[in-house]
């Protein structure tokens, strides 16, 4: 038999861990499943960086290896070479099973060789060789469905005591809680409106809201800097007109200035993440992601994402918007199913909205809708009457529309808002300080 080398497989692999060391911790692959030398060589050499808590980079893999041992690897045009030959880390695990499966074949073959060269092996030799092949047939299966257990913890899930209070993250606005019973792990959760409605207000509330329950809010900006979003957090915490904020030296009196301190004490305690880089994809994301959930294990994560068409595509699809939207939309599920978690993405909605006399979205009113709507969990709209009816005698209040819900009721939410300070409550707390 010809010897098995899947090169293509094994170099994905590693040009996956070039663009993002961080799947280290995630790879069961072992030294000896690699059979190109150079392969094999370099994996090693990750590994031992990787031990040292380092990053995974050309820089640091040759200090690993020295200059006058790069040939071992194939030379620095290798690494960059590596890098190239994949468009992404998200199809880590199919390279991981590919270069597994190649390396069972060659070891089944070596294993059954000799029983095929002699026939004339006895039982106990024929019983070894059935363990080696069940030992390699595991390699690399991490675990298996087992209903059993599934059924013991569903069995013991109603006698099982917990905290009063909502079993998903909350949003800090009640009757959204009520509703949703908080944001639930691994939903992926859409919140859809026109420009002025509240969008980005609406998140940081609710990233607010969800830090002081002791979640740690994760907000990916891919179109305001941290610096504003943290200005307009103040403000809300503080009470602060965000008009002030723009010249706080000018603007602030006595009060303001106490309130901004304040404000900055109590945004330390949530301890916000915000990740501000323009043209951000999915995976890039996870890497974030990855990095906070090790960081802090013991916490609840909440994901936001201000928004959903300004993530980039992990491929152009020949510029095709519908496959776009569609491959994005399926990678924010499985990000929420990966590190178990709920995420909330932020949606711009059509200008056809505009060209009604209702101006109520409805789920039409989504860019190609058909994608999102069938892998959101939740979908939800913004909106604000007074916007377009000066005369509304809704002032002051946002209308959150949960127009899906995949496992809860629909139906519409009121909050008051105040615009200038971007604060948002229930609407029986509106006087609150």
């Amino acid at each position: 038999m010809d010897r098995v080398i899947n090169y293509e497989a094994e170099c994905a692999i590693l040009g996956c861990i070039l663009i993002d060391s961080t799947i280290m911790s995630e790879i069961t692959l072992k030294t000896e499943h690699f059979q190109h030398y150079q392969n094999k060589e370099l994996f090693i050499a990750m590994k031992e960086i990787a031990d040292k808590d380092q990053p995974i980079n050309a820089i640091t893999i040759i200090e690993q290896i020295g200059r006058h041992n790069l040939n071992r690897i194939g030379g620095t045009a290798h690494l960059s070479l590596l890098k190239e030959s994949v468009p992404s880390v998200h199809g880590f695990k199919n390279y991981e099973s590919s270069v597994i499966e190649a390396w069972k074949k060659i070891n089944i073959h070596n294993i059954l060789k000799p029983v095929v060269d002699n026939p004339e092996f006895n039982t106990t030799e024929i019983q070894k060789v059935i363990k080696q092949l069940n030992d390699i047939d595991k390699t690399g299966t991490k675990e298996k469905f087992d209903l059993n257990q599934h059924l013991v913890q569903m069995y013991e899930l109603p006698l099982i005591k917990v905290e009063k209070g909502y079993s998903g993250i909350p949003s800090g606005f009640m009757d959204l809680d009520d509703m949703t019973d908080g944001f639930q792990d691994e939903d992926s959760i859409i919140f859809g409106a026109r420009p002025s409605m509240g969008k980005t207000a609406f998140i940081l509330n609710i990233a607010a809201n969800a830090g002081f329950k002791g979640a740690i809010p994760v907000i990916f900006s891919l179109e305001m800097s941290a610096e504003s979003l943290i200005k307009r957090m103040l403000c809300l915490l503080g009470g602060i007109q965000g008009i002030k904020a723009r010249k706080p030296y000018h603007y602030f009196d006595d009060n303001d200035r106490q309130n901004w301190v304040t404000a900055i004490g109590i945004l330390e305690r949530i301890k916000l993440q915000i990740f501000d880089k323009t043209g951000q994809t999915i995976n890039e994301m996870r890497a974030h992601v990855r990095d906070v959930k090790r960081e802090n294990p013991d916490k609840k994560i909440l994901v936001m994402i201000d928004y959903l068409t300004l993530i980039k595509a992990e491929e152009s699809h020949n510029g095709n918007a519908h496959l776009q939207v569609s491959e994005i939309s399926s990678n924010l599920k499985g990000m929420a199913k990966e590190f178990k978690c709920p995420v909330i993405t932020l949606a711009q909605l059509s200008r056809g909205v505009e060209q009604r006399a209702n101006k109520r979205p409805v789920m039409s009113d989504l860019r190609e809708s058909g994608s999102i709507e069938q892998d959101a969990d939740i979908i939800g709209f913004l909106y604000r009457d007074e916007y377009y009816d000066a005369e509304s005698d809704k002032k002051n209040i946002l209308e959150v529309d949960i127009a899906k819900q995949r496992n809860g009721p629909t139906g519409k939410v009121d909050i008051y808002y105040n615009k200038e300070t971007q604060r948002m409550r229930d609407l029986h707390q509106k006087n609150a300080n």
